[in-house]
């Protein structure tokens, strides 16, 4: 177990480069014309993910925090491990229909059990897809343009995997099926692919054109979602801290609510600000980026008013049911948390110190526990799933910490 005292949260942090936005930028250049440099980059696991998948398309090359992409001839043969991933496992799945020859992706754990049916039904009209417990085999071939329907209520990473594939293929229409959840990663997605110099239309239906070029170099952006667990420590211990960030649209609903419950907060110059306390609950919708629910959820848990959060149906097809898991660490925390009407109800304060939290083995739930014992003290029974989006994480709650057995 890995132990933290409470304290004060403090400083000054850089944020976590982008995950989703590191794995957008290196597919991208995989299937563009010309080397690309992507900088601002942090090997989690699922980034290391992202450069496994696209390690049959292209040469790669690490330097630093940097990595280079050029696109070349691809094997006909090709086989890797995409780990935990559920973005590169959906997003490679349907890249490689496109791309003549036969490629095994290989995955396992939390992701064994998160869904993939309804890309493989819409691809299997395009190309031969053979999928089994940890195993999807497709046989690709040289597409032109399509136009396919997938569900857009389950993931909105069967969205963006067809994106890449009708900017592979040079053009495309996807037609989303049913309420659109996650949508702003599907605008990352586009905003990607812009970056190459692809058209895309994001309006009734999804519409991708234009062959990909490098951009010559690209800068990974800050990732506030992962670096507001560091936020909301701060706040709910008396601290001030400055997060070398620039707060992308996709997290601004996070700050947004902050600022309703009591926080000060500023941004200049690429930093933001965050200062003060939480006084007050909040009515939040964050079904365009569930990824909010985690700190917010537990900003909520520290302040004796209810707080709901609307839009979190979604979260139960994550690396954990994250509506469960999020209720479980905030009960074991004392505080009040109940799923009831499809949204999330809070109420702190936190009652427990001292107490063991689970990670359920999903990164943001580590993160959560993290943040959580920073201001109760405590331990998490496993820290490693934080691996898989921000590793360096860690060092930020290191200071007051141990180890017990």
């Amino acid at each position: 177990m890995f132990c933290i005292e409470r304290g004060t949260l403090g400083g000054r942090f850089p944020a976590p480069p982008s995950k989703p936005y590191s794995q957008r930028f290196i597919l991208a250049a995989a299937l563009a014309d010309g080397e690309t440099i992507i900088d601002g980059v942090e090997l989690s696991d699922d980034v290391i993910a992202a450069l496994r998948a696209v390690k049959p398309l292209a040469s790669v090359r690490l330097e630093g925090a940097s990595v280079m992409i050029d696109r070349r001839e691809p094997e006909r043969l090709r086989a890797f491990s995409v780990m935990e991933s559920g973005f590169v496992l959906r997003a490679s799945t349907a890249i490689y229909t496109g791309v003549p020859g036969i490629t095994a992706i290989l995955y396992g754990g939390t992701l064994l059990k998160r869904p993939l049916g309804e890309l493989v039904d819409a691809l299997r009209g395009l190309a031969r897809v053979v999928w089994a417990p940890g195993l999807v085999v497709v046989e690709g071939r040289r597409l032109e343009s399509f136009h396919v329907r997938v569900r857009a209520d389950i993931s909105s990473q069967y969205i963006s995997g067809l994106m890449y594939l009708a900017a592979l293929c040079g053009s495309g229409v996807v037609e989303p099926l049913g309420e659109r959840r996650s949508w702003s990663f599907v605008e990352a997605t586009a905003e990607a692919l812009k970056a190459f110099g692809a058209r895309v239309s994001v309006g009734s239906v999804v519409e991708v054109s234009g062959t990909l070029r490098s951009p010559g170099s690209i800068k990974v952006p800050g990732d506030f979602s992962l670096a507001a667990f560091l936020a909301v420590a701060a706040l709910a211990t008396g601290g001030t801290v400055e997060i070398a960030c620039t707060v992308a649209s996709t997290d601004r609903p996070l700050l947004e609510a902050l600022e309703k419950m009591g926080a000060r907060i500023s941004e200049a110059g690429g930093v933001v600000r965050v200062s003060g306390a939480l006084a007050r609950g909040v009515d939040a919708d964050l079904r365009h980026n569930t990824d909010l629910v985690m700190p917010l959820a537990l900003a909520a848990a520290t302040v004796e008013d209810l707080s709901v959060i609307r839009g979190v149906e979604h979260l139960r097809f994550k690396e954990s049911d994250r509506i469960n898991s999020v209720i479980d660490v905030l009960r074991r925390l004392g505080a009040y948390a109940e799923y009831k009407d499809g949204t999330l109800h809070v109420r702190g304060p936190l009652r427990r110190g001292g107490v063991v939290l689970p990670s359920h083995g999903d990164h943001r739930i580590g993160l959560m526990a993290l943040a959580a014992l920073k201001i109760v003290g405590g331990c998490v029974d496993d820290v490693s799933p934080v691996a898989k989006s921000w590793p360096s994480a860690v060092l930020y709650f290191f200071e007051g910490s141990g180890s017990r057995s």
